[in-house]
């Protein structure tokens, strides 16, 4: 069994690959560098420790990472990252624990404001972050 982290990466990237702006220009990497855009780039952010349930298991904060390239005429860019993001946000929370049986909760962090500076090929990125709670074994950090 995979680390309870992979597995989430992995049903996060799968959640969101066939959006209807996006298709399937989805990749789990730190930086989108090919083309076409719109496109998603799915990552890990941070795990925290949440509480001990006994000497069973952990509760932990796993932080999932949603990068949003697009392309186009600067008064258009605003537009094209708010659809994107809620077609993002219509397939998370289509069902938060994404079939997953160690997923205990959802809390959506936020978009965070579009950068035109650090884009590179596209014309603007921006970062939808997703938290979600996470339970594991006190031994293994794989699924339950």
């Amino acid at each position: 069994m995979a680390h309870v982290s992979q597995q989430l990466l992995d049903a996060v990237t799968a959640a969101i690959t066939g959006l209807d702006t996006t298709g399937t220009n989805v990749e789990q990497t730190r930086v989108y560098a090919r083309e076409p855009v719109p496109a998603l780039s799915v990552r890990l952010g941070e795990r925290r420790l949440v509480s001990t349930l006994g000497n069973s298991f952990i509760d932990a904060d796993q932080d999932i990472h949603i990068d949003i390239y697009v392309a186009g005429r600067a008064e258009d860019l605003d537009n094209k990252m708010l659809q994107i993001d809620s077609e993002i946000h219509a397939a998370l929370m289509a069902d938060y624990a994404l079939g997953l049986n160690f997923i205990v909760d959802l809390e959506p962090q936020g978009l965070s404001e579009p950068d035109p500076a650090n884009a590179g090929r596209a014309k603007a990125v921006a970062t939808s972050t997703w938290r979600y709670r996470i339970r594991h074994s006190t031994t293994s950090l794989e699924s339950p």
